[in-house]
């Protein structure tokens, strides 16, 4: 009896390790309407480096407002220089900070959370308080990690401005009023040869959304709540994979002249699983935040480039 119940074991194992397992489907493949590479033996000037600031917020964050303060502060010191993505993780260890509202009285209309806004700070390092965030992705010398409290945002993003990128990034951008879907082509032209893989990231942002958002009083430090806090440059899709697409799906040596033509669909109309609700990004609010990144573990954000998807 022994014997039999084992033959029947070894049977089931051999069952299980037969059955095919099915390879993961890449469900932003179809997104991507144009991939092409080639090289110019005339090498462009390096555009000026660009700072891309990702702000981790939550709408129950009493800070998360002077974090918005300094970005735009920063923002308007450097026009199209400096841009910000902010996003709401749906992570149970920030949940506290990051779950709508609803108390007494206040109630949030949105849910910001995206799934895509979990895998990007799983990748970067998830922060122990909000608000935090990241400056060109990059681990600044003297840091123990990228994650950075706001107080730090201004200083990093002042260092990383003066110095040329590797990759210049040209944007056009196809909107379809009707439909509501568009079109994105990027032209990435390498200024110098680098030898780590290079990603895209392609994000999605709306500003203008009007929900209540706690903070601290200034004079009193009470919390409270602002029932028409404006909410900008908020994460609402990431059109590529969440973590980015490789700029080159071969191991091809990236030199000085090699040019990368990309062109990505994407849709305004956003089915998050996330928030089990489908939403549309109102597309004078919207805008697109492209950039060219290296691989794990580096991740440094070499340029960003904004195109707002309605001029």
């Amino acid at each position: 009896m022994r014997m039999k119940n084992l033959s029947i074991l070894f049977l089931f194992i051999a069952f299980i390790a037969c059955k095919e397992v099915p390879p993961p489907i890449n469900y932003e493949a179809s997104k991507k309407l144009k991939d092409t590479t080639y090289t110019i033996s005339s090498i462009p000037i390096p555009q000026a480096k660009n700072v891309l600031i990702e702000d981790i917020s939550g709408v129950q964050c009493v800070n998360c407002p002077d974090a918005a303060v300094i970005s735009k502060q920063l923002m308007d010191a450097n026009p199209d220089r400096v841009f910000s993505i902010v996003a709401h993780p749906n992570l149970p260890a920030l949940k506290a900070l990051v779950e709508p509202i609803n108390k007494e009285g206040h109630k949030s209309k949105y849910d910001f959370r995206t799934g895509d806004a979990v895998k990007i700070i799983q990748m970067m390092g998830v922060p122990g308080s909000l608000p935090s965030g990241y400056i060109n992705r990059k681990l600044f010398t003297g840091e123990t990690s990228r994650i950075l409290g706001r107080a730090k945002w201004a200083n990093y993003t002042n260092t990383e401005l003066p110095t040329a990128t590797q990759v210049n990034i040209d944007l056009h951008n196809e909107f379809n009023s009707s439909t509501n879907k568009g079109v994105i082509s990027i032209k990435a032209t390498y200024t110098s040869a680098v030898n780590k893989k290079q990603f895209i990231t392609i994000a999605l942002i709306e500003d203008s959304l009007i929900d209540v958002q706690e903070y601290s009083d200034p004079i009193t430090f009470e919390v409270k709540f602002n029932p028409d806090y404006v909410h900008m440059h908020v994460l609402r899709d990431v059109i590529t994979y969440a973590t980015g697409d490789p700029l080159s799906e071969s191991d091809i040596t990236i030199e000085a002249g090699r040019v990368f033509e990309k062109e990505y669909a994407y849709d305004l109309k956003i089915d998050d699983p996330t928030n089990n609700e489908i939403f549309n990004v109102v597309p004078k609010n919207a805008k697109l935040i492209v950039f060219i990144h290296e691989d794990t573990p580096d991740l440094n954000i070499l340029q960003v480039k904004e195109i707002a998807v309605v001029e």
